[in-house]
């Protein structure tokens, strides 16, 4: 079964650890000896377990440790009114209200991180306008934790759009792009928006019911990268099921894979077809699980049959 991350490069990304905690239990509990760490004693209860983040004033380092904010890993310079910014601990506050924020990325090699909070289940787009310069932007998203979620590299802009799966601060950091060999500065603006819940769950406890109606048509969206769309249904063994999808121009064409729920690790087959005809070996609740291979965006609509 694949995962968002597992689709996507994670190529000049900066990438940091955090701790998590197995509370041992049925109730995550933030205790005096749950964070044990050198300065990784803060700890939250985030997706129903206890993780240790870097203290206050520290900073999360590619290595694992946590590092007292300095000019060494928060660089400190001239700018724009937003400066210092170049790391997590100084991040600004964002709200996903759709408001242009202007700032600039200046000097070479300044960086400018955001906070906002992130709810549950919920997807966020964010753009990235360069205004005159030369500068080619990148947008990186982490979590609380300094863990990458996605990146996209401006053409020269960037839309991205990206699904927080906890209630938590995530971090948004702009950035000149590695792809481009020049050393560049410049002004853009910056729009966050909250596209509201995922249309489809991406794994089984939050699967879409299915019921054969040839009547009714399932639509959906792939709405970030590497989005996956979970549906469940009750099958009869040897009883042939049938997807067949629109085949529109509008529409994408995902790949199917269908499970069965004793074995969610290995399908029972996978297929890229406009139709596509199964039958099960058991019966019991099944998944349709559609996904792109390439962990592209876009819409569909097909009807389930048998």
């Amino acid at each position: 079964m694949r995962t968002h991350a597992s689709l996507l490069a994670l190529a000049a990304a900066l990438v940091t650890s955090a701790c998590v905690v197995d509370s041992g239990g049925d109730t995550p509990v933030c205790g005096p000896s749950t964070c044990r760490e050198p300065n990784r004693g803060q700890c939250v209860i985030e997706a129903d377990e206890a993780r240790c983040l870097c203290d206050p004033g520290y900073v999360a380092r590619p290595s694992g440790a946590c590092e007292r904010v300095s000019e060494a890993n928060c660089a400190e310079h001239p700018g724009d009114g937003a400066e210092p910014d170049d790391c997590q601990a100084r991040a600004r506050p964002l709200v996903p209200d759709g408001r242009p924020h202007p700032q600039s990325i200046d000097p070479i090699g300044d960086l400018d991180f955001f906070r906002f909070e992130g709810r549950a289940g919920r997807i966020y787009a964010v753009t990235v306008v360069p205004e005159g310069g030369s500068l080619l932007p990148r947008v990186d998203a982490f979590d609380q934790g300094g863990a990458w979620l996605d990146s996209v590299d401006g053409r020269p802009r960037v839309d991205m759009s990206f699904k927080t799966p906890t209630t938590a601060p995530y971090f948004l950091r702009v950035s000149h792009s590695p792809l481009d060999i020049s050393a560049a500065t410049g002004p853009y603006v910056l729009t966050f928006t909250e596209l509201g819940e995922d249309d489809h769950g991406d794994e089984p406890d939050f699967a879409t019911s299915l019921v054969p109606d040839p009547t009714d048509s399932v639509f959906g969206r792939f709405e970030y990268r590497g989005d996956e769309d979970w549906f469940e249904f009750s099958a009869l063994s040897g009883r042939s099921y049938r997807l067949h999808f629109d085949g529109a121009s509008s529409r994408v064409l995902p790949v199917v894979e269908v499970y069965l729920s004793s074995d969610l690790r290995r399908p029972l087959f996978s297929r890229r077809n406009p139709t596509v005809e199964f039958t099960v070996p058991s019966s019991g609740t099944a998944f349709v699980v559609l996904y792109m291979p390439d962990g592209s965006q876009g819409s569909y609509a097909y009807n389930f049959l048998d």
